[in-house]
């Protein structure tokens, strides 16, 4: 049976992540609370640094032409939990804005404004990704969505572990994404290696995600930050409008 870690609201008890942070650094799959909802986590250090194994199976899956990890890594546990396509790319949560230039390139003026203006927070940035990125982790389009979170929570794995959690909602395709843990489906219980119930989430909606990668302020969700506010920031660090807003999520 899988350990589950009961923290008080907002605390980031040292013995839960001590002990999360150890699955995940040895590849495993976390259900964790953030400040918007509950999320699958894994490491990103595994999946960069190659020490997972990779599928070797004769009908093995490409994304974007790239090998990826095994079916029984927490990575790829993640699809499985959500009944998601593997083509579907999976958000990062970093420690602050410094992940703009380690993760990505050429990172344009209205991105930078807004993740000052808005990070920690509730708010996922487009980018397009350094070649570091496996390509497997990357949008069809070479991009990544990177989001400090003002989660204690997370903010703490992510100075355990010394890098960025590949982390998408705790939900299966379909269903809410759960604000707290009473909420989560029990299928997804049964998916992860480890769990943390930090009860009811603050902001208790998904991230908002924006894109100004070509100079565009593009609304990919709407989520728990008015767009309002953020196109006022974006458009005044010289983003344009865009005509159109996809709500497709990441």
């Amino acid at each position: 049976m899988q350990t589950v870690y009961r923290i008080g609201e907002g605390d980031p008890h040292g013995l839960a992540v001590r002990e999360v942070a150890r699955e995940l650094s040895a590849g495993g799959l976390a259900l964790i609370p953030t400040e918007t909802v509950y999320g699958l986590a894994v490491a990103v250090a595994p999946l960069l640094d190659g020490s997972l194994p990779i599928d070797s199976a004769p009908d093995a899956p490409l994304v974007n032409g790239a090998e990826v990890p095994a079916s029984d890594t927490g990575y790829r546990r993640i699809f499985k939990v959500k009944q998601r396509d593997l083509t579907q790319t999976v958000p990062w949560l970093v420690a602050d804005a410094a992940a703009l230039d380690a993760y990505g390139h050429d990172v344009d003026p209205a991105t930078r404004a807004l993740a000052e203006a808005f990070w920690p927070g509730a708010l996922t940035l487009i980018v397009r990704a350094r070649s570091t990125v496996p390509a497997y982790l990357q949008a069809p389009d070479g991009t990544v969505a990177l989001r400090a979170s003002a989660s204690p929570v997370v903010q703490a794995l992510v100075r355990q572990l010394g890098c960025p959690l590949a982390c998408t909602s705790a939900n299966t395709h379909g269903f809410p994404a759960p604000a707290s843990f009473a909420d989560v489906e029990q299928t997804v219980l049964d998916g992860v290696d480890i769990s943390i119930d930090g009860g009811m989430t603050p902001c208790r909606d998904a991230s908002t995600i924006v894109s100004c990668v070509d100079g565009a302020f593009t609304v990919i969700r709407c989520g728990a930050l008015p767009i309002e506010d953020l196109e006022r920031v974006a458009l005044a660090a010289g983003a344009c409008r865009a005509d159109a807003t996809d709500p497709g999520a990441r």
